[in-house]
């Protein structure tokens, strides 16, 4: 049935205003206020739109006007009658200051940096916060006491510190404690397996689960089965796992598919794989060697905390890639786990620590 146009308000006193925007889609997860405010050349009210700090990620452009006039209709579904109301539609532009070139380089990079997090497409946004995950800040005073005898700098300072990347951001390998070496708020936040608590629970109703699941991969059903703590926790941390492993069977080419998956049964692991195991650069995704080695050495330390320190090599070694394999004893060796004096298949944590391995660059060739 048709609706019913109960009333046309052509030019209303104060219009909807349709804005179309210079880039992508505004990011809900950003706060972010819209008002009116006067413009210093034409001393004339333009659109603003205002993140959390006052400052302006878009505002409308006087000099683009719309020829054509734009309507807004609205039908109420209950009673199938239309409104339609003239609109004013606004093209927005990105302020001046992201544009000026008297700012600092500094300052406009942190600027354009902003805008691609708050307001710009999926991508953008992405590698924005990938940059930021990845930065280190440092003191502008920073070389002020360093020595620069080669008899008292230490040669393994800088390869410490490479392997260091390969490990959960807040662990303390140097803990005298067990339980405060890999906590798990540095693998997931609370927040994240609260948003994956019913995908936790629908694996715990489907319990046991047989081998030849298909929603489900091989490492996930194989190693879940073997659990002896099937917990929400515990099965968000594998969960965790498995994100990875589907990230290590994937070549860099494809991750630069649009709108790609690498883990479907969870947004969450999807989005984190992605923004944390991933670097970005100017031709796309790629999976460096790095971040094969994290990834490798994340599923290590998930699978010793959902197995109470303690796994088998077997029970990772058949689903890894036989690059990662070839790397398997050294990555351990980061993470810290050794032998198992009564069982010289397993593997467990013990303290403290021993000493992370000397860092030793490979070639392209070698890791092949």
């Amino acid at each position: 049935m048709d609706g019913i146009v109960e009333h046309v308000y052509a030019e209303p006193s104060v219009p909807p205003v349709i804005a179309i925007t210079e880039v992508g889609h505004l990011n809900s997860s950003e706060l972010l206020d819209c008002g009116m405010a006067i413009e210093n050349t034409s001393n004339r009210p333009v659109l603003k739109i205002f993140n959390q700090h006052g400052g302006t990620v878009e505002e409308e452009d006087p000099s683009r006007k719309e020829n054509g006039k734009k309507y807004l209709i609205l039908r109420n579904k209950k009673t199938n009658k239309v409104l339609v109301y003239g609109t004013k539609v606004t093209y927005l532009k990105k302020p001046d200051y992201f544009k000026m070139k008297t700012f600092e380089d500094q300052s406009l990079t942190d600027k354009n940096q902003e805008l691609s997090t708050v307001f710009g497409t999926k991508k953008a946004s992405r590698i924005s916060k990938s940059r930021v995950n990845n930065a280190v800040g440092v003191s502008a005073n920073v070389f002020d006491n360093i020595s620069f005898s080669s008899d008292v700098m230490q040669p393994s300072f800088s390869q410490t510190n490479e392997f260091l990347v390969y490990l959960p951001l807040g662990c303390n390998r140097f803990s005298n404690k067990l339980e405060t070496v890999y906590p798990v708020s540095t693998l997931l936040l609370e927040n994240e397996v609260d948003l994956m608590t019913d995908y936790a629970k629908e694996v715990i109703s489907m319990l046991p689960i047989s081998s030849d699941n298909e929603d489900l991969s091989k490492f996930f059903i194989t190693n879940l089965n073997r659990l002896s703590h099937k917990t929400i926790q515990n099965i968000c941390l594998l969960t965790f796992a498995d994100g990875l492993i589907e990230l290590l069977k994937l070549k860099s080419t494809d991750l630069n598919y649009r709108n790609l998956e690498v883990y479907p049964n969870s947004e969450v692991i999807n989005d984190k794989v992605l923004d944390n195991f991933v670097e970005y650069t100017v031709t796309g995704r790629d999976l460096t060697s790095k971040m094969k080695d994290k990834s490798v050495c994340h599923i290590i330390i998930i699978m010793l905390l959902i197995n109470m320190y303690s796994f088998d090599l077997s029970w990772i070694s058949p689903f890894l890639p036989t690059s990662s394999q070839k790397r398997l004893m050294l990555l351990l060796k980061v993470v810290g786990a050794t032998l198992a004096k009564d069982d010289p298949t397993k593997y467990t944590l013990k303290m403290p620590l021993a000493t992370l391995p000397a860092f030793q660059k490979l070639s392209k060739k070698s890791r092949k």
